[in-house]
């Protein structure tokens, strides 16, 4: 096995033991007045965010690496908030080779998935279940007064990325192509189209945004994640062009401004190899 699938086993491992079993894996916060976002505990067994949008005759959630004890919680939690079903869950992203994750999903729950996810979910040894509407590149679901503008990024923090928009309300979920003053996983990226994804959510400008990691902010956290990734690869392909191996990287590569920032020792070495790899081949 490459060291680069091991180290996202052995994340993803990580994430799942380290949280209390008895302890809520997610934090409610009503956004507006249908809108509401479902930010994972630290350190727990959920280890994306999560939100959903009452609308006048369903719930429809959106979230990645949904696992049964997460499902159960925020299935759970919404039934407190109102009486009508979860009849839709936006699937924004899936990481191959992980079978525990974003298939236990409610029985009856129609299952919305960009191409590039489906392919991800469909490329599993686990049959799943759920009817699934599967789109190309945008797809707009009208609720009455609200819409929910879901758009295929691509190629980004994985290997296809959906970020959804409510345009009246101005809010932007981005899943994980955001980090919100943290440092997350980036041991699947693609490095070249991400900075185009973070662009493209910039351009939208929205009132408040609900990150994959971290929680709710304004668009504030876009221009800093982005400035993070920018410090990143700049000093990713400052060893790359001066010829250092991956071992010599490792020992030189300095981000000091941003050392202190949560996750960032733990996903260094991988994040650091897939970046490094990736600028290595294109040159």
């Amino acid at each position: 096995m490459r060291s680069a699938q091991f180290m996202v086993i052995l994340v993803a491992a990580m994430m799942l033991l380290s949280g209390n079993a008895s302890a809520s894996l997610y934090q409610l916060s009503k956004i507006s007045g249908s809108v509401y976002a479902a930010i994972a505990e630290p350190n727990g067994k959920a280890a994306s965010n999560a939100f959903f949008v009452v609308t006048d005759y369903e719930v429809i959630l959106a979230g990645a690496h949904f696992i049964p004890e997460g499902v159960k919680e925020l299935l759970a939690e919404i039934g407190k908030i109102t009486p009508l079903p979860v009849q839709k869950v936006i699937l924004t992203h899936h990481h191959r080779g992980f079978n525990y994750l974003d298939f236990d999903l409610p029985e009856k729950s129609e299952i919305v998935a960009s191409v590039n996810v489906w392919q991800a979910l469909k490329g599993e040894s686990r049959e799943f279940k759920n009817p699934a509407v599967v789109f190309e590149n945008v797809l707009t679901l009208n609720r009455g007064k609200t819409s929910l503008v879901i758009m295929n990024a691509g190629p980004g923090h994985s290997t296809g990325d959906v970020i959804v928009y409510l345009p009246k309300e101005s809010i932007l979920f981005a899943s994980d192509l955001l980090f919100h003053d943290t440092v997350g996983f980036m041991g699947e990226a693609s490095i070249h189209e991400w900075g185009e994804s973070l662009d493209m959510m910039e351009r939208l400008a929205p009132a408040i945004v609900i990150p994959g990691v971290g929680k709710v902010a304004d668009s504030g956290a876009i221009e800093r994640f982005r400035k993070f990734y920018r410090a990143f690869m700049t000093e990713i392909i400052r060893n790359v062009e001066k010829g250092n191996s991956f071992s010599q990287a490792k020992k030189e590569f300095s981000l000091p401004q941003y050392k202190s920032l949560p996750g960032y020792d733990t996903f260094l070495e991988v994040n650091l190899e897939r970046a490094y790899k990736q600028f290595k081949s294109s040159r």
